[in-house]
């Protein structure tokens, strides 16, 4: 089982505080979403499969992934995206006091990012690939609490803050190292 390494609130992109406490499984297409269960729709899942001999320091020399860079290469050619690279947990419903678990079971390195509007990361040539050529103004300011990266094998809780306001809505969230990575979070 993961731990979280830390726990941050996250703010909406447009100022308000979002509080994370579970998340239902839906898939969205369009969106790039992805479908998956997670334990009592709590948890997101940054989730990939590098083969660490061929992918080098960009996958932890612990993590027993199969995919070589050469096949990650190869699918992100002819079709824009890698479909192990994704968010397992689908879409985030969630209401305030209990948290979301971000957890990576992944090799690489992911990132929590809430964006106004889907994009490019900020990995240029991941973008090109991906045809995500104009990039989400999030996944370059910097980190910040809507920017969060998450190392393989840790994890993130995010909650509500200690005022307990939280704004409805539905955010958008994807990684800016993989910008085909991506999910919503609604908040009620």
């Amino acid at each position: 089982m993961y731990r979280p390494v830390r726990s941050i609130v996250i703010g909406c992109a447009l100022g308000a505080a979002i509080a994370m406490s579970g998340c239902v499984a839906n898939s969205d297409e369009e969106q790039g979403t992805t479908t998956q269960a997670s334990k009592g729709g709590r948890e997101i899942h940054p989730e990939d499969n590098c083969d660490p001999a061929t992918f080098g320091a960009l996958c932890s020399p612990a993590f027993h992934g199969t995919t070589t860079l050469a096949q990650f290469n190869a699918e992100l050619d002819a079709t824009q995206r890698v479909a192990a690279w994704e968010y397992g947990g689908g879409q985030g419903n969630v209401s305030g006091g209990t948290p979301l678990q971000v957890d990576n079971h992944g090799g690489e390195t992911h990132t929590f990012t809430v964006v106004a509007k889907f994009g490019g990361g900020r990995v240029p040539i991941l973008n090109q690939k991906s045809g995500n050529t104009v990039v989400a103004p999030e996944c370059v300011a910097g980190a910040n609490a809507t920017n969060v990266d998450i190392p393989s094998g840790s994890g993130i809780a995010v909650s509500t803050g200690a005022s307990g306001a939280l704004k409805p809505g539905t955010y958008n969230v994807q990684c800016c190292i993989h910008p085909w990575m991506r999910t919503t979070v609604v908040v009620k």
